[in-house]
């Protein structure tokens, strides 16, 4: 099964079962799935934005995205539990998969069952619980299919994922007035209570810097973004900290730098078939999400600054945007080039920039980049401890 990203359709096919979200919800599908014992794939797809969900005998057994989904390892190494060099060691021993590698790390007391829980509870949240919040999205689902690459195995019982989707959904509606994105910036307030915050918030208060959005500071935290946004919900109501929306005018202008970039380094590394493909994708991509920004033979003539988009909107609009080119560089190219698309950007550009590149995740964050995140939170550790 294919998703045509340049039609903005699905590629055709018989399917058993198509149609739109409105007349059914994402739980309507899951449970008559679940219920039926249905083995097959159902594709979600939403503007440029899809998802594959691998049904076997109505569980939900694996899931992939256009965009590259984590696995547990990568969510352990970017939240410092373990160091590239221990993951690299463990696949030369053979422990290649996510499973066995985890089970290698908990008995040598790498990691505890609790950083196991926070990691697997993340994934669940960025591969199946977000589609809960997708709105008008187009669905197939082809019997006797199976997906298995590219994404990630899921091993939670299916009610309890649809249990959980749907209370997510609601408690979103609650605090989106406060959290209306996970990419609004958060700062502490100029009078906040003379009292702490709670105990369970102190953590999270502290990573609040007025620089952090809600998924960086779950990120750091350890949590997922849905619990990140329930505290800073409370926090907000209480008076501790505020939202400011991100600088739209430093966002347009890392996007404008990031697809040149990677416009430039295509023709570098001789591909410039390639590069003319990502360009007219680039322009496609922004007529059909309402943007203005446009490139002509690598060079953006038009920015989004004037756009009525709002910067959080924008940041989704432009991480989905790299997320996608980035998982198909990685499967076209070696790493040397395609990690070489982006990082010679991120190595040159002003330390603010980098920052937001990472926190946008327009490179990924392995290796010695790794090295400016945690030399921040080592920086954060020793003021605590000087306090």
């Amino acid at each position: 099964m294919q998703y045509d990203m340049m039609t903005n359709g699905i590629a055709s096919g018989e399917y058993d079962l198509q149609g739109k979200l409105g007349a059914f919800t994402l739980s309507d599908l899951f449970q008559m799935l679940s219920f039926s014992n249905k083995s097959g794939v159902l594709t979600l797809i939403q503007g440029w934005n899809t998802r594959t969900i691998t049904f076997q005998d109505g569980r939900i057994s694996y899931v992939a995205a256009g965009s590259r989904l984590p696995t547990m390892r990568d969510l352990l190494l970017r939240h410092g539990k373990v160091t590239r060099q221990q993951l690299d060691t463990l696949s030369k021993r053979g422990y290649r998969t996510d499973e066995a590698a985890i089970g290698e790390l908990k008995r040598n007391g790498s990691i505890t069952d609790a950083d196991v829980t926070s990691c697997r509870d993340q994934l669940l949240e960025i591969s199946i619980f977000t589609l809960f919040l997708w709105r008008n999205c187009k669905f197939t689902f082809k019997s006797g299919e199976i997906v298995r690459e590219g994404g990630v195995n899921v091993s939670v019982d299916s009610m309890h994922l649809i249990i959980e989707g749907t209370r997510r959904v609601d408690e979103w509606i609650e605090i989106s007035p406060i959290v209306p994105s996970v990419y609004m910036i958060y700062r502490r307030t100029s009078r906040p209570p003379a009292a702490q915050p709670p105990k369970d918030m102190r953590e999270l208060y502290r990573l609040v810097d007025g620089n952090r959005d809600v998924a960086t500071i779950a990120s750091r935290a350890g949590k997922t973004q849905f619990d990140t946004a329930r505290a800073l919900y409370d926090l907000v109501k209480a008076g501790y900290v505020e939202s400011i929306p991100p600088d739209k005018q430093k966002v347009t202008e890392l996007f404008n730098m990031a697809v040149e970039s990677m416009y430039f380094k295509l023709i570098l590394f001789s591909q410039g078939r390639t590069a003319v493909e990502f360009e007219n994708q680039l322009n496609r991509f922004a007529l059909e999400n309402g943007l203005k920004v446009r490139m002509s033979q690598g060079k953006v003539l038009m920015s989004d600054q004037r756009t009525p988009i709002s910067p959080a909107e924008l940041v989704d609009l432009y991480k989905l945007f790299i997320a996608i080119q980035n998982n198909k560089f990685s499967k076209m190219f070696d790493p040397v080039v395609s990690q070489g698309l982006m990082e010679g950007l991120y190595l040159h550009t002003d330390p603010e920039f980098q920052a937001m590149m990472r926190m946008y995740e327009f490179i990924e964050i392995e290796g010695l980049l790794m090295l400016d995140m945690f030399g921040s939170d080592r920086t954060e550790s020793q003021e605590r401890a000087s306090a």
